[in-house]
């Protein structure tokens, strides 16, 4: 039956959908909380445990950054700005708190983020995988630790360059999860890679996609048309094993911060025929990797960011 609702119905729903509208209602299963708009579209939970989990993140991730919220060369501080799948909000809040004259406005499919924020700060429900109803007028959108979630994170990241205005800038932030040595060899018997391996697999059979590189989004950002695209990245230890008291203290909550993610992944792994009690034994042989201190092994922290081109520059490469 066709939908009786126009386009103009459509956007303004979009548009309007805020924390007190019904998008709060949530859904659950194996004792664990998911989002209920766009059910299924994140396979993630969204309930106390997670979001302990996601401030452990935004602890770490600001420790690896050296309290740094982004690292594009943005000549001027950001006056209007958009989180991409903001979770519970730490990012965008202290973006409203550094800088008091932008607009800041974060964008997740789950209203879980506190009431009590800067003026300057909006939360919205809403899924950035549909068609943006927002402005083309933002000059810095920014996205953490989701890409592996998505169904296409390339066309993601074609609606961010689309909305940017001409200079604007995108920063992705990211952990690539797969363990390398020290000499950065890459063994894929290790506990955490044969994890990874599965997770990629019931990705790709389950919805036909392929859960992004971290190291290739430079290449995504690319054929989507930004210039100046740079990336930096930051090892960090799985466990407590290494010698540097810095290194040591990032290995201890990335460690954590892997135990509390790795029960999440019953249902995805069991669309390629892992069982529960085959997935529990896999968490418990990571869990081992990660407080064995003979096994030293590094995830890598990515982050990419990227320019849209001025105008000026797009007419040149026209006109050539």
């Amino acid at each position: 039956m066709a939908s009786t609702h126009s386009t103009a119905d459509w956007v303004t729903e979009r548009t309007s959908m805020s924390l007190d509208s019904g998008a709060d209602r949530h859904l659950w299963e194996g004792g664990r909380r998911y989002h209920a708009y766009r059910e299924g579209r994140y396979s993630l939970p969204n309930d106390e445990i997670e979001q302990q989990r996601e401030e452990l993140m935004h602890i770490l991730v600001m420790d690896i950054l050296e309290h740094e919220l982004y690292l594009a060369p943005m000549a001027e501080p950001p006056t209007k700005v958009m989180d991409i799948a903001t979770g519970i909000g730490l990012w965008a809040i202290e973006m409203g708190d550094r800088y008091p004259e932008a607009n800041i406005l974060g964008v997740d499919l789950s209203p879980i983020q506190p009431t009590s924020v800067p003026p300057n700060v909006t939360f919205q429900v809403d899924d950035v995988e549909d068609t943006w109803v927002h402005e083309n007028d933002y000059d810095f959108i920014h996205m953490r630790e989701a890409s592996g979630y998505m169904r296409s994170t390339p066309a993601v990241i074609e609606s961010a360059i689309a909305h940017l205005k001409p200079g604007g800038w995108f920063e992705l932030q990211e952990f690539h999860w797969v363990a390398e040595k020290e000499d950065g060899t890459i063994d894929h018997k290790i506990p955490v890679n044969r994890y990874m391996d599965h997770m990629m697999s019931a990705a790709a059979s389950t919805e036909g996609r392929k859960i992004p590189i971290v190291p290739e989004i430079g290449d995504i950002m690319k054929r989507a048309g930004f210039v100046d695209i740079k990336k930096k990245t930051y090892r960090v230890p799985y466990g407590t094993w290494h010698s540097d008291p810095v290194a040591r203290r990032r290995g201890a909550v990335l460690t954590l911060n892997a135990e509390l993610l790795l029960p999440t992944s019953d249902k995805v792994l069991g669309y390629i025929g892992v069982t529960p009690e085959q997935a529990e034994a896999l968490y418990a042989e990571c869990v081992d990797m990660f407080h064995d201190s003979s096994i030293h092994c590094y995830a890598t922290y990515y982050v990419w960011y990227g320019r849209k081109p001025e105008e000026v520059e797009d007419s040149a490469a026209t006109s050539r």
